[in-house]
């Protein structure tokens, strides 16, 4: 309880820090910030769900201009951010300062520092919630500020293996996997760095690759990183040596899917699917849920409140009266083109309250319902649906979007004595190991 009541009162001069001096930065110009890391080695990590009050900490923290680090820096323990005032404030000197829009520099002399008591290694970059990004709308309507960790992709690898799998598996099985986060964050990388005002490569979450930070790093997994440095997936037949995009996902429910199957875009490395059967001791690998009417209706409501992308596709007639229109039927549909055993869309026929002979017909891609309805729920679309009256039954096999590497598949490979170059292959057949950095 002591602990809270000082959070709170930090919250209450927070709060009423317009009323104290600004903070000018440098305070010292004599004691000069680190430049802003952005080697080829680096990686950029959008962090998530830090909330909107954040507390930096670490010893000698140094803050700067994130443009401008030759100017100097202020150094504290201590920070508190707002991000819906997009200031930040120093609570040894009660001083504070707008976060500009080119962001502010955090780095510590012994290069961890943590947020909100998540410990970060290297670097992080605080811009205001009022960056707008034409990529992420939710910048625009969340009082959380855009928090990037800039990290050496080695070092943050070591994060991702105990939050993508687990550094304690089968070894060829972790190192494989290790190589194919290497891979992906490396494509990303490339990518995101063709658009000079993007400010982050990858996400933190499923949305790219779940990292948690250096707490979820252990020695299992610095070592097996360390073993597999460089490494990455290239096109087979290619001269140049260049990272795929190497998806991966939970479990594939016996087969894997194509990019072009899920998207509709091809993407190297993916020549075939692949049968799999390493899953079948998954915890997702046979599941089913049921939905009624009545809840499908109420996600889909929420849905279309939220995925602006998506809502452009239903008609303004359900749109501007969605009350009018009940749910009637839902039914699937495989693509005829494909040989993938995924379903492709979900048709959802609403019937009209006053004039039951009026119906609208609303198609929709598979894993955008997926996401809509629960995808801890709904785990993949590798599955059939059957109505039971007013409800829906999902009955489904595997977690996750099914292409490239299955993640409990790799893991039995693993125990079975395949080595990486095996499991590897098998998950993305058109592809060679190459080493790109030593």
């Amino acid at each position: 309880m002591g602990r809270l009541f000082v959070r709170q009162g930090l919250l209450f001069i927070l709060l009423i820090s317009k009323a104290l001096p600004a903070l000018a930065l440098p305070l010292d110009p004599n004691r000069l910030a680190s430049e802003l890391k952005m080697t080829p080695q680096t990686v950029r990590v959008k962090l998530s769900g830090l909330g909107r009050i954040m507390t930096v900490r670490g010893t000698d923290l140094g803050l700067s201009l994130a443009k401008k680090p030759e100017l100097g820096n202020v150094r504290a323990d201590e920070w508190i951010i707002d991000c819906k005032k997009s200031e930040i404030y120093q609570p040894v000197t009660g001083k504070s300062r707008k976060i500009p829009r080119s962001g502010i520099l955090l780095e510590s002399l012994s290069g961890i520092l943590s947020v909100n008591e998540k410990r970060f290694r290297e670097q992080i970059v605080v811009y205001p919630k009022e960056l707008l990004s034409p990529y992420d709308e939710s910048v625009r309507t969340n009082p959380q500020c855009l928090v990037v960790n800039h990290i050496n992709l080695e070092r943050y690898l070591e994060s991702v293996v105990n939050g993508e799998f687990n550094s304690q598996w089968a070894e060829t099985a972790v190192e494989a996997q290790i190589i194919a986060a290497r891979t992906y964050a490396l494509y990303q990388m490339n990518e995101m760095r063709k658009d000079h005002g993007r400010v982050f490569d990858v996400e933190s979450t499923e949305k790219d690759q779940v990292y948690l930070g250096l707490d979820r790093a252990d020695n299992k997994a610095s070592e097996l990183v360390a073993k597999t440095r460089g490494l990455i997936m290239s096109p087979k037949g290619s001269v140049k040596i260049t990272p795929i995009k190497a998806f991966y996902h939970a479990s594939c429910g016996g087969i894997t899917s194509l990019p072009e199957a899920v998207w509709g875009t091809h993407f190297a490395g993916f020549t075939h699917r692949a049968l799999c059967p390493f899953c079948a001791h998954s915890p997702s690998y046979s599941w089913d849920v049921r939905f009624s009417f009545h809840e499908i209706e109420q996600r889909i409501a929420h849905g279309l409140s939220v995925d602006t992308n998506n809502r452009k596709a239903w008609p303004k007639a359900y749109l501007d009266n969605p009350g009018r229109w009940v749910l009637s039927e839902v039914s699937q549909r495989a693509d005829k083109n494909s040989s993938d055993a995924r379903i492709s869309d979900i048709v959802f026929d609403f019937t009209d309250r006053d004039d039951f002979d009026r119906h609208i017909k609303i198609r929709m891609n598979a894993n955008i319902v997926r996401n809509w309805l629960d995808p801890v729920k709904v785990k993949s679309t590798l599955f059939t649906i059957a109505t039971l009256g007013r409800s829906i039954q999902f009955n489904g096999k595997g977690s996750g979007h099914g292409v490239g590497m299955c993640q409990w598949g790799a893991k039995r490979m693993g125990e079975k004595g395949y080595t990486l170059a095996q499991i590897l292959t098998h998950y993305y057949p058109g592809v060679k190991i190459a080493r790109i950095w030593k």
